[in-house]
């Protein structure tokens, strides 16, 4: 049962690396690591685009403290946070999670391609069942971390509360039947102008 259990867990693993676009950017050269000097440029201006930018550069705990000051005085004009393949720890999401909580309209968080384990999914869990944090976001993204293979139904249900009106988009298995219908509809049509000719 042991073995089938960790079979199974980098069966998860591989699965949930394959299908991060993230890691098919990596194979292919395109996420690179960046220059501290990049840090330097994307804390010193305004977001672009309300988008604070930081994939790819590894922060350490410093860096950490000079990106929560940044996010807390530029709250306001901030919609997105990419933290991709910044070499985030658990620790250094905690020291964050207070600043990104207070982002009135933060919608999308990458916390992917991480240092991060499925012991952080508690606070994060513990922070959006509180409606005044992160009232805005309706993604997040930790995929390709150390072993977040699942997330937790409250964390699930938060962020759903959140979005209700994406809350009736369909399961993976009925938007595959819908395509599969699709197709048909398609093959059925392309027959019956053929037996126009």
């Amino acid at each position: 049962e042991g073995d089938s259990l960790g079979a199974m867990e980098k069966l998860c693993r591989q699965l949930t690396y394959h299908l991060s676009p993230h890691s098919q950017w990596r194979r292919q050269g395109i996420m690179k690591r960046k220059p501290q000097s990049c840090l330097k440029a994307v804390l010193m201006g305004k977001p672009q685009d309300n988008t604070v930018d930081l994939s790819g550069i590894p922060l350490s705990p410093k860096d950490v403290e000079r990106v929560t000051s940044y996010l807390e005085q530029s709250s306001e004009h901030i919609g997105t946070v990419e933290l991709c393949f910044t070499e985030l720890t658990d620790e250094m999401l905690l020291q964050l999670l207070p600043a990104l909580g207070r982002l009135p309209r933060l919608t999308t968080l990458a916390l992917n391609g991480n240092r991060l384990t499925k012991a952080v999914l508690r606070d994060l869990t513990e922070s959006l069942k509180d409606p005044k944090k992160f009232p805005s976001v309706t993604w997040i993204d930790l995929g390709n971390n150390v072993d977040i293979f699942s997330l937790p139904q409250p964390f699930l249900v938060s962020l759903k509360r959140r979005c209700p009106k994406q809350g009736n988009l369909p399961t993976i298995l009925e938007f595959g039947e819908g395509q599969l219908s699709d197709l048909e509809g398609q093959e059925g049509l392309g027959d019956s102008q053929e037996e126009l000719r």
